[in-house]
């Protein structure tokens, strides 16, 4: 399994202004900022990795910023400094996943996440417990402002967190000259 592992990753502005987006850290400030938004919508996912069956009750919650060629949430001019570091070539989807705390470290069913070769990047927007891990056993912690660059159409889980309130994270799929390469040779 190829991958690359790059901590701090973005600038600490930038990194503090994703977190800001996606969690309460800014809560206790003034509310009136501008740039503060305490309402990004969270969808309920009954289902963790294509599973066609929902096992221990576990779930997740999703926040889709683009997919099918589409933004689909205001965020996506946010995110959009992230691609441009990434050097994404064509983008496939991003989204920003919460996993809630669980009394106990669940692992999610190995998966791929799309059937095509691709690449993938998950950036870590807090410190957990939790990992991605590969088929082949190698764990990738998540630790604040890391990013996991692979293969996303080899397989891969994700996790829940027992020691935050939840596990944070941005997950973007995106084509690189290489992913071509790979799919013609």
């Amino acid at each position: 399994m190829k991958y690359k592992v790059i901590d701090n990753f973005l600038d600490e502005e930038y990194f503090d202004s994703l977190v800001t987006l996606f969690t309460d850290k800014e809560k206790s400030r003034d509310l009136k900022r501008r740039d503060w938004n305490p309402h990004t919508a969270w969808f309920f996912i009954s289902s963790i990795s294509h599973a066609a069956v929902v096992e221990d009750n576990l779930f997740y919650m999703t926040h889709t910023i683009y997919d099918d060629n589409i933004p689909l949430s205001d965020h996506f001019k946010k995110i959009w400094p992230l691609m441009s570091k990434l050097d994404v070539k064509a983008l496939i989807r991003i989204k920003a996943n919460l996993y809630p705390n669980t009394q106990t470290l669940h692992e999610h069913p190995m998966h791929t996440d799309y059937p095509y070769s691709h690449s993938g990047a998950i950036l870590s927007l807090n410190t957990c417990d939790g990992y991605t891990k590969f088929k082949d056993g190698t764990k990738i912690n998540s630790v604040a402002n890391r990013i996991l660059l692979f293969n996303a159409s080899e397989e891969h889980c994700s996790t829940t967190t027992t020691n935050e309130a939840a596990r944070f994270n941005i997950n973007i799929n995106y084509i690189q000259p290489q992913d071509m390469k790979e799919q013609y040779d």
